[in-house]
């Protein structure tokens, strides 16, 4: 019953590290959409000054409870930290990568993190990376809070 329990959190743990990076991919775009509208109307309607809010707010709802769910509901599994560490960690050296010369025939051609403007995309990889460095140097504790 536990082996069940610790491959059901480690599945919902990867699902939700892809619901966040999607969810963050959608609001890049929807941000790119909204800017390329209001440069083409110039209507100071108010919709673009709230969504960066409202944007801000949920993404860092959906991160912090990805961060709950994986440090304290989670089984302690390395392979799941070390997923998070290196996806994160690709989503933030990716841009730079690009542009170092021996890396550009190397480095696969991903659109939406070569753009400029995917920055809740950028700063969802960076927090998933120390969700996953956490996971990796935090102690496994079990239900009677004694160190294992």
């Amino acid at each position: 019953m536990k082996r069940r329990s610790a491959s059901l959190s480690s599945a919902v743990s990867i699902l939700g590290l892809i619901v966040v990076l999607g969810v963050a991919w959608g609001f890049d775009a929807w941000m790119e959409f909204l800017s390329l509208r209001n440069s083409q109307t110039f209507s100071l309607t108010g919709v673009i000054f709230w969504s960066y809010l409202l944007i801000a707010l949920l993404l860092a709802a959906i991160l912090l409870l990805l961060a709950w769910f994986v440090l304290s509901q989670a089984s302690k599994s390395v392979w799941i930290s070390w997923v998070f560490l290196l996806v994160g960690l690709f989503i933030l050296i990716y841009p730079a990568l690009v542009y170092i010369p021996g890396f550009c025939c190397w480095v696969p051609y991903i659109g939406p993190l070569q753009l400029s403007g995917t920055k809740y995309l950028f700063s969802s990889g960076g927090f998933v990376a120390i969700i996953g460095l956490f996971r990796l140097i935090l102690p496994n504790k079990d239900k009677n809070n004694l160190p294992r």
